[in-house]
């Protein structure tokens, strides 16, 4: 998990969920880490977006469900009118489908409820390193189908069984060191395979290499 103890401030985190008992339980469990803070709380996606637009923030945190507007609506907002704001996704979905969406949409995170406690800070900070953040039981949603999505595209043909393996896991938010014990392989050869694929697709960046899994089907 990335350090917060060399911030000059707090980051700040605006919630979004219609049930208030959770939005207490969500403050209580950020606000563990002196490296957050609660600026604001929205019960729907379009007293989220008005809150949004009076109080500065880093991180919106917020459920799919809503009342009035949605999360993928508000999402949507977000991503066009305030382009520095990164959004994590708070959901009961456990869905293939939700899940492309939401990165489809640009969602910097996508966290099941029930992996809350657990997921939930590493995601903040992993988010607020530049990387994106998956709920860990989402690997099992979206690896089944690794071969069998595409195959024969000629891009893809590139890559190696074991690298069209880390290409994936990458894409789902997996780090080097979750990657490599979920493989069996060493952190170093992770990065290797990292290196190689990047290198292979001319990708520059996370971000360009969430696209193409996308963008080939393999998400």
């Amino acid at each position: 998990m990335p350090s917060t103890q060399h911030r000059q401030q707090p980051c700040r985190i605006l919630l979004a969920d219609d049930h208030a008992i959770l939005r207490v339980g969500l403050r209580k469990l950020i606000t563990e880490d002196q490296g957050f803070t609660v600026v604001g709380e929205a019960g729907d996606g379009q007293e989220l977006l008005t809150l949004l637009r009076q109080v500065a923030c880093d991180i919106v945190l917020m459920d799919l469900s809503m009342p009035v507007m949605n999360g993928f609506q508000a999402l949507e907002v977000i991503k066009e009118e305030h382009p520095s704001v990164r959004v994590l996704l708070l959901t009961m979905h456990n869905s293939h489908e939700y899940f492309r969406q939401a990165v489809n949409r640009g969602a910097d995170g996508y966290i099941l409820k029930e992996d809350v406690y657990e997921s939930l800070l590493w995601a903040l900070n992993t988010i607020l390193a530049g990387q994106k953040a998956f709920s860990p039981k989402l690997s099992s949603l979206v690896m089944g189908d690794l071969f069998s999505a595409s195959g024969t595209d000629a891009e893809l043909e590139v890559l190696s069984k074991r690298e069209l393996e880390v290409l994936r896991h990458l894409a789902n938010g997996g780090t080097s060191r979750s990657i490599a014990e979920t493989l069996g392989i060493s952190v170093r050869t992770v990065e290797s395979h990292r290196a190689h694929i990047m290198d292979k697709l001319g990708l520059k960046n996370t971000a360009s290499l969430v696209r193409f899994a996308i963008d080939h089907k393999l998400l």
